[in-house]
């Protein structure tokens, strides 16, 4: 793209504006971990996984939702967890209407385990997930092409409500899941981590760019999760609140267009824009670049989420291999871009 920046800049929130490492990604390992150590009952006294393995499923696409990273990364495990057992001890056919019925299935889902191991090469695995399309469902082939029956059997141990409750537990802690959803959390009571968010961004950057251009938000973000983020780190009053459009304002999530298009839409109708003027979208992942591209924006494309630089140094590549129009290493770096 030309050194100068369009007027328009719509951003990404998480690995843009703040760090994820502490928060999302280590929900996700976190909530892995719960689900079969505490839930199942395994007592595991090692990690599954590790914040470099969420890395590896959001670089095979198609996933930028935390919540369905760690769909996947159950699933996985729990279908190489169903090799080698015994089905007729596992509970096939027992009950899961009610939390307390699909807790006593799990369970008994770990009482009968045979502690066959339950390693996997998520390296191969991400990578032939790449090379179908990316998500969760791409992800569901390659498991039944590796281990064919055992995919139906371990679905049948995928409670995603369970799991998107953990999850939303961990990550925002018992005041604000209560605060948010208006009851009780089920299985954490401590603080949640988006309280350990820190910005990527500082505050005197987009100080500096909201005098000269026009900041939206398109994230995957639900609306709370973005208004307690901004408000923490005092940068709220940069982004007009409706120019944040998040997972909630769209029925289809990106990769798709329809979150930069529709905060586009939004910030056209506000200043009376033609459809010829022109906007950038800032993200952090192949997705983001991906809807950028399809939303016919520049796309930006910043490093800032990967501390790992091997994984860095991928993404810098999966960017270029898209044709992204500038990377940075964060977007602070934006201000070498500016118009004055």
């Amino acid at each position: 793209m030309t050194l100068r920046l369009p007027r328009v800049l719509i951003w990404d929130v998480d690995g843009v504006i703040v760090s994820v490492g502490d928060s999302y990604r280590r929900a996700i390992v976190d909530t892995v971990q719960c689900y079969f150590s505490d839930l199942i009952g395994l007592n595991l006294d090692k990690r599954m996984v590790g914040i470099d393995d969420t890395q590896r499923f959001k670089l095979a696409g198609k996933f930028n939702n935390d919540w369905e990273v760690t769909y996947a990364i159950i699933l996985s495990y729990l279908t190489k967890m169903i090799d080698k057992q015994d089905l007729n001890r596992i509970g096939l056919e027992l009950p899961d209407r009610s939390f307390r019925q699909r807790m006593i299935k799990l369970q008994n889902l770990g009482r009968n385990y045979n502690g066959s191991r339950m390693k996997l090469d998520l390296d191969d695995l991400t990578k032939r997930i790449k090379e179908k399309g990316g998500g969760l469902e791409k992800t569901k082939e390659v498991l039944h092409e590796k281990f064919g029956q055992n995919l139906e059997i371990a679905l049948k141990f995928l409670f995603e409500e369970m799991i998107k409750n953990i999850f939303q537990e961990l990550y925002l802690g018992g005041d604000l899941y209560r605060e948010k959803y208006r009851r009780y959390t089920d299985f954490i009571f401590a603080s949640g981590f988006i309280r350990d968010e820190k910005p990527i961004v500082k505050k005197e950057t987009i100080d500096k760019l909201s005098d000269r251009y026009i900041l939206g938000i398109a994230t995957g973000r639900e609306r709370f999760e973005v208004k307690y983020t901004l408000k923490k780190h005092r940068i709220d009053k940069f982004f007009p609140a409706e120019f944040i459009v998040t997972s909630e304002d769209v029925s289809v999530p990106k990769p798709a267009p329809n979150q930069l298009l529709e905060c586009m839409r939004r910030i056209r109708k506000r200043y009376g824009f033609t459809r010829e003027e022109k906007a950038a979208y800032i993200g952090d992942s192949v997705d983001d670049i991906i809807a950028a591209k399809q939303a016919e924006f520049y796309s930006i494309g910043c490093l800032s989420s990967t501390g790992n630089e091997e994984q860095k140094e991928v993404l810098k590549k999966e960017f270029e291999r898209l044709g992204c129009d500038l990377i940075l290493n964060d977007a602070n770096e934006l201000l070498d871009y500016t118009d004055g």
